[in-house]
C-alpha cells in the first residue's frame, strides 16, 4: 500500500501551528479579520489538504467570514480564494491546478462545478475555453479591488445608462464572449441584465417589440453597437457569429444567414451589403426597416441621407402642360395609374397574381421638352412627395463611398415609403450619368464605380415596390439592361406648331392671339427655351415698367436664345 506524500498528521499538526499563528496576529494586531487575510488563512491551510473535515475545522472562522461577508456558500469560500491564490497576477487557473494544489483527485473537486459556475455567473469569476478545450478560470479584477478594501463585491450596475452608454456596455459583454470568457449562456444572461436595468431607454423598448429569440436580439443589437460606436455599416459573418459558442447552433446560423433563409433576413431586420455593386454573401448589415426603428436620435453618419432630398407634393407650383397627342395621352395614363386608389388597387392585385409592384418610368427627350416638369405635375395631381436623387452628390471621390450612397437612397426611399400616407416616387433626374452603357474593359477605378452604381440601380429595379422615374437626355446612349427594366417609357418631343401656340399664350397671356401665333412660327422653341423668354420679359417688366416689353423686344430675345456654332447648327440654352 502506498503512502501518501503528506501525511494527515503531518498537516494537522502544521496547520495548527499556521491557524494559531494567524489568530494570534490578527489579535496582537488589535486588526478585525478582513477578507484578503480570511483568503490568506483559507490558502494556507488548504495547501495538500485534500479538503478533508480537519481543514474545514481549523479553516472554520475564515470561511465563514467570507461565506457571510460575501453572500456566498462554504466551498465557494474556498474555491474563490483558491483562485484568487493562484490567478492573482492574471494567470489562468483550471481545475488542475486546483486539484494540485489540494493533492487530491479530481472527482473530488469536479463534484463543485455547478458552484464554481455559479461564481462565474455572480462575476466574481470569470471563465475561457483553453487550446485544448478545458475551461480556464481569472478572477474578476473588480472582485481583487473589492477585496483589498475590504468590501463585499458588487456586481456592476448597468442602471442609468445613457444612449451610448448602453452600447459600450454591450460592447464589454460581448468582447467577454468573443475572448470566451463568457459562455454564450452567460452572456445572454449579462444582456438580459442589462436591458433589464434600463427599460426605458427608446432602444430597449424599440428592441423588446420585435418578436425575436434573445440570440437574434443580441444579434440586432450587436450591430447597432458597431453602427453607433464605429460608424461601421456592415459585419463579416465571422464577427457575428462568435456569439455562439455551440459548434452545431454557429454552423446552423451560418448557414442560413449565406443561404438567406435565417429569420433575421426572413423578417426584413438584416440583409446582405453590397461588393462592386452586387449583394456580398459574406457581409452583413442592417436594413433601413431595423435602423429607423431602433436608432432614431442616435448621431450616426448615414450614407443614406447623402445625394437626395424629399419635395413635398403641397409645395408643387401647378402648372399647365402642352404636348402633342401621344405625349398627351402616355401623360394622362400614368396621371390615372397614380391616382392613389388605381395605384392601391393595382399593387393589390398585381401581388396576388406574384407580380412585382413596382412601377419604373423613364422619360427622355432634347433638353427643355418638360420631362422634369412633368414629373413635378404627376406627383401634383396625384398628392404624392418626390424624393429627388442628385447624381452629383452621389458620387463620391472616396472608392466605395459612391456604391453606399446610392445603396442607401434606396435604403432611404423604402423608409420614406413606409411613412408616407401615399408612395412618394423616386425620381431620378437627369440619369444620364448612371444608365449609360457599362464599359466591358473595367481598369481604371472610376470605371468600376461607374458600373458598380448601375449594378446596384438594376437590382434595386428589380425588387422595386414604389414607383420610380428617370429621365434623361441621351437615350441613345442607355444601357439595354436599363431599358427592359422601365416599364413605361414616353418620348418628349420638342413641342409642334400648335403646342407652341399655347405654350406662349400660356406663358404669357397679355399677348394676343396673332402675336403668339408669329412667335411659334418663326421661332422652334422648346417649352424651355419660351419659359426662358418669359423670364426675362418679366424680369424687365420689373425693372423698367411693362410697357417696356414690347413684341419687338420679346423677338430680340427670341434671336438671343439661339447661339449659332459654325458647321454645327444651332444650341439652344434650357
Amino acid at each position: 500500500m502506498s503512502t501518501r506524500k503528506h501525511p494527515r498528521d503531518s498537516f494537522r499538526k502544521q496547520k495548527n501551528q499556521n491557524t494559531a499563528e494567524l489568530q494570534n496576529n490578527i489579535a496582537s494586531s488589535s486588526q478585525e479579520l478582513t477578507m484578503m487575510s480570511a483568503v490568506s488563512g483559507i490558502v494556507d491551510l488548504a495547501e495538500n489538504s485534500q479538503l478533508s473535515k480537519a481543514f474545514f475545522g481549523l479553516a472554520d472562522e475564515f470561511i465563514n467570514h467570507l461565506s457571510e461577508r460575501q453572500g456566498i456558500t462554504r466551498i465557494q469560500s474556498v474555491m474563490l480564494s483558491l483562485f484568487i491564490e493562484m490567478g492573482a497576477f492574471g494567470k489562468h487557473n483550471d481545475f488542475d491546478d486546483v486539484t494540485n494544489y489540494l493533492d487530491c483527485n479530481n472527482v473530488q473537486v469536479l463534484q463543485y462545478t455547478n458552484e464554481v459556475n455559479d461564481l462565474v455567473r455572480r462575476g466574481m469569476l470569470r471563465k475561457t475555453k483553453g487550446m485544448n478545450g478545458d475551461y480556464n478560470y481569472t478572477v474578476a479584477p473588480a472582485l481583487l479591488d473589492s477585496f483589498t478594501n475590504n468590501q463585499p463585491y458588487q456586481r456592476k450596475s448597468y442602471a442609468g445608462a445613457d444612449g451610448i452608454r448602453f452600447f459600450q456596455h454591450f460592447y464589454d459583454i460581448a468582447h467577454l464572449r468573443f475572448d470566451d470568457e463568457l459562455s454564450t449562456e452567460l452572456m445572454m444572461e449579462e444582456i438580459a441584465r442589462l436591458m433589464n436595468e434600463n427599460p426605458d431607454l427608446p432602444f430597449v423598448k424599440s428592441l423588446c417589440s420585435i418578436p425575436l429569440s434573445e440570440i437574434d436580439l443580441v444579434t440586432i443589437t450587436h450591430m447597432c453597437r458597431h453602427l453607433v460606436l464605429r460608424g461601421v455599416a456592415s459585419l463579416p459573418l465571422r464577427n457575428i457569429s462568435f456569439l455562439y459558442d455551440d459548434a452545431h447552433m454557429k454552423c446552423t446560423f451560418e448557414r442560413e444567414m449565406d443561404e438567406g433563409t435565417h429569420i433575421l433576413i426572413r423578417d426584413g431586420w438584416v440583409e446582405n451589403a453590397f461588393d462592386d455593386g452586387f449583394k456580398d454573401k459574406g457581409e452583413f448589415q442592417l436594413t433601413a426597416k431595423a435602423r429607423d426603428l431602433l436608432l432614431q436620435g442616435y448621431d450616426i453618419r448615414k450614407t443614406d441621407n447623402k445625394g437626395c432630398d424629399v419635395m413635398q407634393s403641397d409645395s408643387i407650383v401647378a402648372k399647365q402642360l402642352f404636348f402633342a397627342n401621344d405625349v398627351q395621352r402616355q401623360i394622362e395614363g400614368l396621371s390615372e395609374l397614380l391616382d392613389d386608389e388605381h395605384y392601391t388597387d393595382i399593387c393589390r392585385r398585381l401581388k396576388e397574381r406574384g407580380l412585382r409592384q413596382g412601377f419604373a418610368c423613364l422619360f427622355y427627350g432634347a433638353p427643355g421638352t418638360g420631362k422634369t416638369e412633368s414629373v413635378l405635375q404627376l406627383a401634383k395631381a396625384t398628392g404624392r412627395d418626390i424624393m429627388q436623387v442628385n447624381i452629383a452628390d452621389v458620387k463620391s471621390m472616396w472608392v466605395g463611398e459612391s456604391e453606399k450612397n446610392i445603396k442607401g437612397i434606396f435604403d432611404r426611399y423604402r423608409a420614406v415609403a413606409r411613412q408616407s400616407k401615399r408612395t412618394p416616387i423616386l425620381l431620378f433626374n437627369e440619369a444620364d450619368a448612371v444608365i449609360g452603357k457599362r464599359s466591358e474593359r473595367v481598369e481604371r477605378s472610376v470605371d468600376k464605380m461607374e458600373n458598380s452604381i448601375q449594378n446596384i440601380i438594376l437590382q434595386e429595379m428589380e425588387t422595386l415596390e414604389g414607383i420610380m422615374i428617370a429621365t434623361t437626355n441621351l437615350v441613345q446612349n442607355m444601357d439595354s439592361a436599363f431599358e427592359r427594366r422601365f416599364l413605361y417609357k414616353v418620348k418628349f418631343r420638342k413641342p409642334e406648331l400648335a403646342q407652341r401656340v399655347k405654350i406662349w399664350q400660356s406663358m404669357m397671356p397679355r399677348l394676343s392671339c396673332d402675336a403668339a401665333g408669329k412667335l411659334a412660327s418663326s421661332f422652334d422653341f422648346s417649352g424651355g427655351q419660351i419659359e426662358n423668354i418669359t423670364r426675362k420679359c418679366d424680369i424687365d417688366g420689373i425693372l423698367y415698367g411693362d410697357d417696356y416689353v414690347t413684341e419687338d423686344r420679346i423677338e430680340q430675345y427670341c434671336r438671343e436664345e439661339k447661339i449659332v456654332r459654325k458647321g454645327r447648327g444651332h444650341m439652344g440654352f434650357v
